[in-house]
């Protein structure tokens, strides 16, 4: 007892000479700045992982975990490596008022048509919209609607249609970028380009179930039977409405899509290859419905049957490679990228008439194209449709037929397309 009574001063005298003892007040002030670049650390790598849209190699809950619970600063340091969204999901885009259209200051402005008058209000703002999936997806893409347009959204398989379609009507979301609606987001309806249904329901069932879903307060109780009826007559299903959906044809489903879509009477439509499973005839009364909607609806549909986008569409935007090359009118597109041209069929001599139109400041070119036909070039397509009628008139002439040659969405796209290839990588163009 008495040995242990003696040690116990003896070892607290050890301790309180120990050199760390001393060193301890001293490194107290030069531990403080490391600690607190330790916590300002670990307190910017949470906020980054709040903030970020998107993270890398596990779920933002598991990097929580290891940046607070690993040793620091092991645990932010391996979520600044390994967790941290690169693709440029950090940066934040320039905020823009609604209805302003730009690019990020690193890409050229989309080559764009301005609005008519009576498309001045826009019903979709999109700007800097990018969804990486790792080398494709979308990329800076502005796009602006014109409210009661019908917007033909055009692009080879892979250019990015379905995943903008998508981030508009919010069913994904951009790694960075942000989509303005004036609509009210209830007024939004989406038709996929393969609707998917319970096949033991019925038709009218199943247009009835997207009814009491999106707009459940049609009419009072008991008379949603008008909306229904309406909807299946309108995409030419009303013979059909007591057919169960597991015997209906591909066609059949996708117009049904149409009708689900057109219960809740949506201000704005979308529409993903609405015509894709439709036979000839059934295209051209699907792109009737939607040309019939102008004013009253704004669509926006994709496809990549050009000549379905330039029958019923005022708007166009093309898609290339995930990036937006072009977004305007039909004709400007043409008038932009195309050298208008006719074949024009004379009764007799052509030679007074091809002397005329070389004479005429808007002709670029005049050349034989066979037996008592010219091929005339103009530098527009308004000025060819209003002056070769008046050139032959004024010759004296008897015109047989002007037949546009190779003026349509198809020969505009492939010559934006194929004159864009290295600007697909780098971003859009301006033409």
């Amino acid at each position: 007892m008495i040995a242990g009574n003696g040690a116990a001063p003896t070892s607290a005298v050890r301790i309180s000479h120990h050199p760390l003892i001393h060193l301890l007040p001293g490194l107290l002030p030069a531990l403080v700045p490391v600690l607190v670049l330790l916590l300002g650390l670990d307190v910017f790598c949470l906020v980054n992982l709040v903030r970020a849209h998107s993270v890398r190699n596990a779920p933002k809950l598991v990097w929580a975990i290891v940046i607070l619970f690993v040793s620091a600063p092991l645990g932010a340091i391996l979520y600044l490596f390994f967790g941290m969204d690169r693709s440029g999901g950090s940066r934040g885009t320039q905020a823009r008022p609604p209805g302003q259209v730009g690019a990020p200051a690193s890409v050229q402005p989309t080559r764009r048509a301005v609005p008519s008058a009576g498309h001045a209000q826009l019903a979709v703002t999109a700007t800097g919209l990018t969804r990486d999936y790792g080398g494709t997806g979308l990329f800076d893409v502005d796009l602006a609607v014109p409210r009661g347009s019908i917007y033909g959204l055009v692009g080879l398989n892979g250019a990015g249609k379905t995943t903008l379609l998508s981030i508009i009507a919010g069913t994904r979301h951009a790694d960075r970028g942000s989509v303005s609606l004036v609509v009210d987001r209830r007024r939004v309806a989406v038709c996929p380009d393969v609707p998917e249904f319970d096949g033991w329901l019925t038709a009218a069932e199943a247009v009835d179930l997207a009814r009491s879903l999106v707009a459940p307060g049609t009419g009072p109780a008991g008379s949603s039977a008008a909306p229904v009826a309406t909807a299946l007559r309108t995409v030419g299903l009303a013979d059909a409405a007591d057919r169960r959906i597991g015997g209906l044809s591909r066609g059949m489903l996708q117009r049904l899509g149409l009708a689900c879509a057109l219960a809740g009477d949506p201000e704005l439509l979308i529409l993903d290859e609405p015509t894709s499973a439709l036979d000839p005839a059934g295209r051209a009364d699907m792109l009737g419905l939607v040309a019939a909607m102008r004013g009253s609806r704004t669509v926006i549909f994709s496809s990549h049957i050009l000549a379905d986008v330039q029958r019923v569409a005022d708007q166009v935007g093309i898609l290339r490679g995930g990036r937006l090359l072009y977004e305007g009118g039909t004709r400007e597109l043409m008038d932009t990228y195309l050298t208008p041209s006719w074949l024009l069929r004379i009764a007799g001599g052509v030679d007074p008439v091809a002397s005329a139109l070389a004479a005429q400041p808007w002709v670029t070119s005049v050349a034989p194209a066979g037996p008592d036909v010219l091929k005339v070039e103009a530098t527009t397509i308004e000025d060819g449709e209003r002056g070769i009628p008046a050139v032959v008139a004024g010759c004296g002439a008897r015109q047989v037929s002007c037949e546009p040659a190779a003026a349509d969405l198809e020969s505009a796209f492939l010559a934006l397309t194929g004159a864009s290839e290295t600007a697909v990588m780098t971003g859009p163009v301006r033409p």
